[in-house]
């Protein structure tokens, strides 16, 4: 008895042993791999830090000294972004003042959370569609079932087939279209953010133009291939510089392409309105974002390069609402002239104009925060107080205006 004891006893350190060192072990293996995570981050880093700076050692050490700035930000927690690209890192060594560095992270770490939420979305989804009992209520044992995941009466179209298609309505127009031209020439007017909006734009622009019954043949002239514009373009449609891509691209100008008397350059500093659609004409849109700038930079460039002049008659069939700007992006300008092409209407072709720049929605959002209750008690409270130090205003005005009256003729009295 005393044997067997002795035996139990035995197996039962030896067991406790082995668990140990299975634990140490592996303690010991994810303390390596956090180890060669880290080296792995110094080396990631340390490439980067060697392609943007090129052995340049003002800017290496002005490089540290803001991955350690965005580090102390997110120990901190404050809005920064978990993973900064390379070109995001340039972007950020080129920015002046704190401020902007902070509002750029910021817009990084938006965009990086909604990215983020997207993806949890769709796995939820997609969860919740695995989950889901398909209903299948049949009449015979022998029925067919129809809907989703079952039959169909219809063809299916995928979207590769509807990309092949607009693609060859896109090539067709290439060949038979009208020619239109956007000038590329703004790329020094605009800084950084005016550059990413201007190649939203025109991937917008594109999608549009190639969905439509009749698409334009498009032509890029004066266009900077090394410049930031073309490189957000190329972010946003990688496969832009391939031979097959629907769009013809020129480092020349237009003037270098086309005869100058079918040119006509859209600007809405101008004064003469383009009340009929030509459809002999090379029509010029340029491609720029002008929120900071707003110079006529178009009606000088159309001056200079002597060339006739149109804007759409905007204000003939359009009521502003107050407040809105009346410049349009280039993608609005494309279905506008598109719809003009097609239809010969103004109306029809003016309804591509944002609806937050109308009188009519202006009115209606009015309309319905009357209708709310709470909304309406407190556009009247508002309205009280404005009124209110309105008459204050007024009256101290005229307590001043007679205070100086008093000053001056006071000598008079006497």
């Amino acid at each position: 008895m005393y044997c067997y004891r002795l035996f139990v006893n035995l197996a039962r350190n030896q067991k406790k042993n082995v668990i140990n060192n299975i634990v140490v072990l592996k303690h010991k293996q994810s303390f390596f791999q956090q180890i060669r995570k880290l080296g792995n981050i110094h080396d990631e880093s340390d490439m980067m830090i060697q392609q943007l700076c090129k052995g340049d050692e003002i800017m290496e050490k002005k490089l540290r000294i803001l991955m350690l700035e965005v580090e102390v930000m997110r120990q901190d927690g404050r809005l920064a972004p978990n993973t900064i690209k390379t070109t995001q890192w340039e972007h950020l060594l080129q920015l002046g003042s704190r401020n902007q560095r902070n509002n750029y992270l910021l817009y990084l770490w938006k965009t990086e959370k909604s990215k983020e939420n997207q993806k949890a979305k769709k796995e939820a989804k997609k969860k919740e569609m695995e989950l889901m009992k398909p209903e299948e209520i049949k009449e015979y044992a022998d029925d067919l079932l129809y809907g989703i995941k079952h039959q169909s009466l219809f063809l299916r179209i995928r979207d590769q087939s509807i990309n092949n298609f607009d693609n060859y309505k896109s090539l067709q127009s290439i060949q038979y279209g009208q020619p239109i031209i956007i000038d590329c020439s703004y790329e020094q007017h605009m800084v950084y953010r005016e550059n990413v909006n201007a190649a939203k734009q025109m991937t917008f622009m594109f999608g549009d133009n190639r969905m439509h019954k009749d698409p334009y043949n498009i032509h890029m002239c004066n266009v900077n291939n090394n410049g930031e514009f073309m490189k957000q373009l190329r972010k946003n449609i990688p496969s832009i510089d391939e031979p097959w891509f629907p769009i013809n691209i020129h480092a020349k100008s237009y003037l270098d392409i086309f005869p100058k008397n079918k040119l006509v350059y859209l600007t809405p500093h101008c004064r003469e309105e383009l009340t009929e659609y030509d459809h002999d004409a090379i029509y010029i849109i340029g491609c720029m974002v002008d929120k900071v700038n707003n110079e006529p930079l178009s009606l000088a460039k159309a001056k200079r390069d002597g060339l006739k002049m149109s804007k759409l008659p905007l204000d003939r069939y359009i009521e502003w609402g107050p407040g809105a700007k009346k410049n349009l992006n280039i993608n609005h300008m494309v279905l506008i002239l598109l719809d003009l092409k097609l239809t010969g209407d103004w109306d029809v072709a003016l309804k591509h104009i944002p609806r937050r720049k109308l009188m009519s929605t202006t009115i209606t959002t009015m309309q319905n925060k009357i209708q709310n209750k709470a909304l309406r008690e407190a556009v009247f409270e508002n309205s009280k107080h404005d009124r209110k130090f309105v008459n204050n205003d007024y009256k101290r005005k005229n307590k001043m205006t007679n205070l100086r009256k008093t000053l001056l003729y006071d000598d008079n009295k006497f």
